[in-house]
């Protein structure tokens, strides 16, 4: 029976082709299979092609605003970057840092180190010649266990200060970081000088007088330690740390006596064991000469 022909209760399908329902009996099935199988995978083959179109334009897209996303976020941050160096009124700068460098102390003195170093980060930013800034930035770092970076706030700290004393000398707080400052480069006898220089603008600091003696300490020099802590004590008689100080101090000069000593004793008994040598040199008989 061919299926180009059009009968009663017979069924149209696509491509011009008519079907009647008796193709629909078991013994026709397979017959209907061969017939529908071409026209079904030509079916799946446009459907596979036309997704696959989709798929491959929909990734376009995809791509395409990826790259700008990256490139707004690019040129984002570089206007961040640009508008955190540009300032357009460097008053409110110096304040703004000062305001944080308040509260790095406050988040220091409360053991917030992390916070701490964030805010002095920000102050020396916004104000790059604020001394105090990077000495408390570097005792941050310290904190942090950064001693690279400590080190480099320190040196930069002892700039700032040298250039903050071209304009203003009689600052005892200044002279006592930078003291302080020098102190963690371990330059203990630029250390000192400030500490002095301090104690002269500020003599009823305890504190100063402490870390006084604690870089003559450092150098050996127990009496001056001892006299500085001596003095911190005379301020404040209940600062512990100044009396374990002169206890250290007072074992130093101990030790220091006692080698001075045990040195001049032995340079003594070099000298009689000298002398000694001579005398019996002198005491011994000349042989005399034969006639």
């Amino acid at each position: 029976m061919a299926l180009t022909k059009k009968s009663t209760n017979w069924i149209q399908l696509p491509f011009g082709y008519y079907l009647t329902p008796a193709w629909f009996d078991s013994a026709n099935e397979l017959a209907l299979d061969k017939l529908l199988r071409p026209q079904l995978n030509c079916f799946k083959l446009m459907s596979f092609c036309r997704m696959r179109s989709i798929l491959v334009i929909c990734a376009m897209w995809l791509l395409i605003l990826a790259v700008g996303c990256k490139r707004s976020g690019q040129q984002s941050r570089n206007d961040n970057v640009l508008t955190m160096q540009v300032s357009n009124d460097p008053a409110a700068d110096r304040l703004r840092a000062r305001t944080l460098l308040d509260k790095g102390r406050e988040l220091y003195r409360t053991d917030q180190d992390a916070e701490a170093v964030l805010a002095f980060m920000e102050s020396v930013r916004l104000d790059p010649d604020l001394a105090e800034a990077h000495f408390r930035l570097g005792l941050g770092y310290e904190s942090l266990g950064k001693r690279e970076e400590a080190e480099a706030e320190y040196k930069k700290a002892v700039e700032a200060y040298k250039k903050y004393f071209q304009e203003k000398r009689e600052d005892p707080e200044a002279h006592y970081a930078l003291g302080q400052t020098y102190a963690n480069l371990g330059q203990y006898s630029e250390a000192i000088r400030e500490y002095r220089e301090a104690t002269k603008l500020k003599e009823d600091d305890p504190d100063i007088y402490y870390d006084l003696g604690v870089a003559h300490t450092k150098l050996a020099q127990y009496d001056a330690a001892a006299a500085a802590f001596s003095k911190s004590l005379e301020i404040d008689p209940d600062y512990y740390r100044a009396q374990d100080g002169l206890d250290e101090a007072n074992e130093g000069v101990k030790r220091i006596r006692a080698g001075r000593k045990h040195q001049a004793d032995l340079l003594k008994k070099q000298k009689d064991e000298e002398l000694k040598k001579v005398g019996e040199g002198l005491a011994t008989p000349t042989p005399a000469r034969k006639p």
